[in-house]
């Protein structure tokens, strides 16, 4: 699910990511290919990110979004800025996404997202729930709701498997529960 959209029961997806800290911000850089239905997608991500105060970071990045496969969606480029918080041990987060090529299947300038998470600390791992609001700034109902949550759980030291459930509330398409297993790996 990306952004109250299911791509597919049939989604698989690889990422790898680097990042970094420098002398005044922290850098972080990503592959995302994913392999859905008849469809292609390879997005590319950096970011550079900067602690403002104690409890509040500023994120700018750039996404590029291409297409290919089966997908006759046109490429996106996506500048962003996002601003991060705690309190309480809930992490809340706002942030705006800018749809530099105003194409792809939502058509729009602006996508707003406020999210809020909380991790807890399990005998058998993290579990982690999740809370998104994202609105589109075009059309009548292109605002969504979702929930999620997702029990990671360390198969060694460098794999952990998290099955998780995610549950989106949106007017355009109704509701919509999905369930699956990620398996990340660390070096």
């Amino acid at each position: 699910v990306f952004r109250g959209t299911n791509n597919g029961a049939d989604l698989f997806d690889a990422t790898i990511g680097v990042s970094g800290s420098g002398n005044t911000f922290d850098w972080a850089a990503s592959l995302w290919l994913a392999s859905f239905g008849t469809s292609n997608e390879l997005d590319i991500s950096v970011s550079a990110s900067k602690s403002l105060s104690d409890n509040l970071d500023l994120t700018m990045g750039v996404t590029n979004y291409s297409y290919f496969g089966g997908s006759t969606d046109p490429n996106d480029l996506e500048p962003y800025n996002s601003l991060g918080t705690s309190l309480g041990g809930i992490s809340l987060g706002v942030g705006a996404y800018y749809n530099e090529s105003d194409t792809g299947t939502r058509g729009h300038d602006i996508y707003w997202e406020i999210t809020a998470g909380k991790e807890i600390e399990l005998s058998m791992g993290v579990l982690g729930i999740s809370a998104v609001l994202g609105h589109f700034d075009e059309g009548d109902d292109d605002t969504y709701y979702g929930i999620s949550a997702g029990l990671s759980i360390a198969v060694s030291d460098s794999i952990t498997a998290t099955p998780y459930v995610t549950h989106i509330m949106d007017g355009a398409d109704g509701d919509e529960t999905v369930t699956g297993v990620s398996v990340s790996f660390g070096f």
